[in-house]
Formats: C-alpha cells, sequence, structure tokens
C-alpha cells in the first residue's frame, strides 16, 4: 500500500528506535520463550548490549537481585531496529541462576580483552527440573528454565548495527531515554552502590523501603 501523502515527509530511520515507551522483552523462565507483551518469537535470539544495570526488587516474600539488558536484536524473530530490555535474575538461594551466568561470561570476556557491548550475545534456554516448595510450603515436581550465555565477535554484515549502538552509548541524551516508569516504581537501581550496601538492601529486615512488588522474569 502506498503511504499517505501526509506521511511521506516523515523521515526514514536508518539508526535504531528507542521507544518513548520502553518495550519489555520478557525471557519467559516457564516456557523458554522471548515474549513482548502477549506475543511469542521463540527461544532464538543474539543481540547486542547496550547498557546493563543491577536492581534490587521484592519477590515471593523477599528480595532479589535482578539484572537489566537493553539490547538490540542481531539474529532471531525479535523484531530488529528496536531497543528493548529485559530482566533476569538467579534461584532463590541466589547460589545458581540466569544472573550468575551472565556475569560469568562478562568475566570472561573482559578477561580477553573485550567490552562486553562489543560482542554479540547468544543466550540460550536450559530445560531444569526438581522439587520447589509451592505458596501452601508443599513441595512440588516443576521444570523452568534458566539462561546460559555464550558470546561471539560481531560479523562485518552486523558492524552497521554496532555502530547505530555505539552512537546511543556515545549521546548522554540517548542514554537517558533507557528508562521505563513501570520498572522504576516497582524495583530499584543499585549501580554505584559497594557490594555490602547491596547485600544490606537485600536483606529482607531492611529498613529501605522498596517499591511494590513486579511479576517479571
Amino acid at each position: 500500500m502506498a503511504r499517505h501523502k501526509f506521511f511521506e515527509s516523515t523521515p526514514k530511520n536508518t539508526g535504531l528506535v528507542i521507544p518513548e515507551m520502553a518495550v519489555f522483552c520478557r525471557n519467559d523462565c516457564k516456557e523458554g520463550k522471548w515474549m513482548i507483551g502477549e506475543t511469542d518469537y521463540g527461544s532464538r535470539l543474539e543481540f547486542l548490549i547496550v547498557h546493563f544495570s543491577r536492581r534490587v526488587s521484592e519477590y515471593m516474600d523477599g528480595r532479589i537481585a535482578q539484572g537489566q539488558i537493553w539490547f538490540t536484536p542481531i539474529a532471531g524473530e525479535v523484531p530488529m531496529g528496536i531497543v528493548y530490555y529485559t530482566l533476569i535474575k538467579n534461584s532463590r538461594s541466589g547460589r545458581s541462576g540466569s544472573l550468575k551466568n551472565f556475569g560469568c561470561q562478562v568475566a570472561i570476556a573482559q578477561s580477553q580483552g573485550y567490552d562486553p557491548r562489543e560482542l554479540v550475545w547468544m543466550p540460550k534456554f536450559i530445560k531444569k527440573s526438581g522439587a520447589i516448595e509451592d505458596e501452601n510450603g508443599v513441595m512440588q515436581n516443576a521444570s523452568w528454565y534458566v539462561i546460559d550465555w555464550a558470546w561471539r565477535e560481531c560479523k562485518p554484515e552486523e558492524e552497521k548495527t554496532l555502530n547505530n549502538t555505539v552512537a546511543i552509548i556515545q549521546n548522554p541524551d540517548q542514554m537517558e531515554l533507557l528508562f521505563d516508569m513501570d520498572l522504576e516504581a516497582t524495583s530499584i537501581c543499585v549501580d554505584g552502590m559497594n557490594q555490602k550496601e547491596i547485600l544490606a538492601l537485600l536483606n529482607q529486615t531492611s529498613r529501605i523501603a522498596l517499591p511494590a512488588a513486579v511479576d517479571n522474569d
């Protein structure tokens, strides 16, 4: 269909779109899929990281650490050309999980001289199963997914997207757009805090109040 004349003057976007209303790309730990709203975009996704931050939120009568990853897709079914964010966390014990797995691979990348933002990240859903205590305190058999991480260097045909990502990183005004009011109302960013301060905040008896809980994977 030909464009309406009223809209023909709208310049064609050649970079990356940072939506005015932040788009949450949920990694569904129950199904092992990427979801935007109610739409299933499958399990395959490769992306470039625009920004990473750490957060603390209320979760299942406790407090958990989360990682917030702003990213733009390189491959997969998630629509290209948009900056999304996703949230990753660990198991209730905090000893394993998607966030721990990500941190390990970031450390390995840095040890080899890379900035994590110059690499293509390839998350993979790994199925787990075991006995989990339900809301009534009864142990039930359950299955869930954890994200394992791998990374690679950009291919030549992906360098344009990398250049567009760097353009955002270098522009403070663009970086300020990486903000979701709903998320800010339900968790606290702990970037800039030291480990002891974050640990104190994770303590359930902490006097520091957290926003209302939100159920995100």
